[in-house]
């Protein structure tokens, strides 16, 4: 067992570390754009999440092959330790460390987001009853007969009948 592996799995997972971090700071970002309703900013906001995305996406697949590699399956953190403490114990804490790091910036991209999709939500929301408002201010009124057998005239030539008789 060649113990530079050890070495190349602590490199990815540094990287790994650092693109986590870059997507937690993008997604404070966009918080902050849904919060002021900057619109136009989301959308390249948006390709750089994907961007970074497709590059941990590889940074795992970099990950599951070197797993492969040196134990002959994919291994969560817990087993790359336990498999450092029998055949690299010099990598046990650095792997630990590490293992700690993703720990603590896992569940903080995860609320981040969840925030962001509420605001997403309320946007929604906000964006349909502007619609509907719009919508029924310039939408024509017509005459129509109330109870008492009255019409209401508008200028628009429709006719409704509120009630029948």
């Amino acid at each position: 067992m060649d113990k530079k592996q050890f070495q190349k799995l602590i490199e990815i997972l540094d990287e790994e570390i650092r693109e986590y971090t870059n997507l937690k700071d993008l997604f404070a970002e966009k918080r902050e754009l849904l919060k002021k309703s900057k619109s136009d900013d989301l959308g390249v906001l948006d390709n750089k999440i994907l961007a970074l995305n497709e590059k941990i996406t590889k940074l795992n697949k970099s990950r599951e092959t070197l797993a492969q590699e040196l134990t002959g399956k994919n291994c969560n953190m817990s087993e790359f330790i336990e498999f450092a403490q029998e055949h690299a114990p010099e990598y046990m804490k650095p792997l630990e460390e590490r293992k700690v790091k993703i720990c603590n910036i896992i569940p903080e991209i995860t609320l981040l987001n969840n925030q962001n999709v509420e605001l997403l939500k309320h946007g929604i929301i906000i964006t349909n009853k502007m619609l509907e408002t719009i919508i029924d201010a310039f939408a024509p009124q017509g005459s129509y007969y109330n109870e008492t057998g009255k019409t209401d005239t508008h200028d628009v030539d429709m006719w409704t009948i509120s009630k029948e008789i």
